[in-house]
């Protein structure tokens, strides 16, 4: 399963049919085909390095706030994780 988050277009090549669009600080090129209106600055999903939707900047806000509540979450789990982890091994030892 691919899960699409929103990026924030910042350089298109319409030459070429590409954009590049910053995630979370990680730059990704994705083809334009499906979205030809695309403009820099705009918010996009991408999937299978193709642009897929345009998003108003308001649902990519929130959007992009979910994704932050879930990836401290899943790092909050983790060190639970490796705290009960670490008091297992001590236990045994």
């Amino acid at each position: 399963m691919c899960i699409a988050a929103p990026a924030h277009v910042i350089e298109i090549d319409r030459e070429d049919n590409l954009l590049i669009a910053d995630f979370g600080g990680a730059r990704q090129h994705a083809k334009i085909d499906l979205l030809p209106e695309v403009e820099v600055g705009d918010y996009v999903l991408i999937h299978a390095g193709y642009a897929i939707e345009k998003l108003s900047e308001e649902a990519a806000k929130e959007s992009l706030e979910a994704w932050e509540e879930l990836l401290e979450s899943l790092e909050e789990e983790d060190r639970e994780m490796e705290k009960a982890r670490q008091e297992f091994y001590d236990s045994i030892n």
